[in-house]
């Protein structure tokens, strides 16, 4: 999974500058999509704009959706925002574990972050719409925030886990193709008798351990440095 595949969505907007603001916040921490379900008529005017300053692409290329169920489908795994836990919010997932959380699910799935608007944020339909809900601790923040604040800490502790984890969720590069790991073996080990880093006598020690960083690469990579070894040459 990469940031920029998560979609971040706003349900029932009232107010364009906030909506300016939360495309700012993504543009800032690398979100690129943006659904809006139910905004005002006005969500993209002049105070929208004003208030995304670089989020404006991001505002330009909002969906606009009728209602939640619009944007859930088998492959995506929608987490909605609230800070209310009831009977049937007895489970939330804390906003500090939501990274390892998604995290355990399928690659192919798309994480959807759902924030609900300034009045009342998401309501008890839009709620059973979601998958999961996520939440913060209230000994932290006891009061329900503004749509910009709670957008702004969900996102910047989402990318956050995301970037400490190593990118846990990155699909795995292609197996490394044994016919191409040869050549890159071949051509280094040419290179290397070329500048005189190696000679006849320490040739098999060192291509063991070359040998040995070579079976870690993926194809891409060995690629990559075939195409750096032919610029080399």
């Amino acid at each position: 999974m990469n940031i920029k595949d998560v979609e971040i969505i706003v349900v029932d907007l009232k107010y364009p500058m906030n909506i300016g603001n939360v495309a700012r916040i993504m543009s800032c921490s690398g979100y690129k999509k943006l659904t809006l379900v139910r905004p005002c008529s006005t969500w993209n005017n002049m105070d929208a704009i004003k208030f995304s300053l670089f989020g404006k692409e991001i505002l330009d290329s909002a969906k606009i959706v009728d209602d939640l169920d619009a944007v859930k489908g088998k492959d995506t795994v929608l987490f909605g925002f609230s800070r209310r836990i009831g009977k049937k919010r007895s489970s939330p997932v804390m906003l500090s574990e939501l990274w390892n959380f998604s995290s355990k699910f399928d690659l192919n799935k798309k994480i959807k972050l759902v924030f609900g608007g300034e009045s009342s944020g998401l309501t008890t339909e839009d709620l059973n719409i979601c998958d999961h809900i996520v939440t913060i601790d209230q000994d932290v923040i006891a009061n329900s925030l503004s749509l910009p604040t709670a957008v702004a800490i969900a996102l910047y502790e989402f990318k956050r886990s995301y970037v400490l984890s190593g990118q846990r969720r990155e699909k795995p590069s292609k197996k490394l193709d044994i016919g191409q790991a040869g050549m890159l073996h071949d051509n280094v080990k040419e290179l290397l008798k070329n500048i005189e880093f190696i000679d006849n006598r320490d040739s098999k020690r060192v291509m063991a351990k070359i040998t040995d960083i070579i079976n870690k690469l993926s194809t891409n990579e060995v690629r990559l440095l075939h195409s750096i070894l032919k610029r080399v040459k």
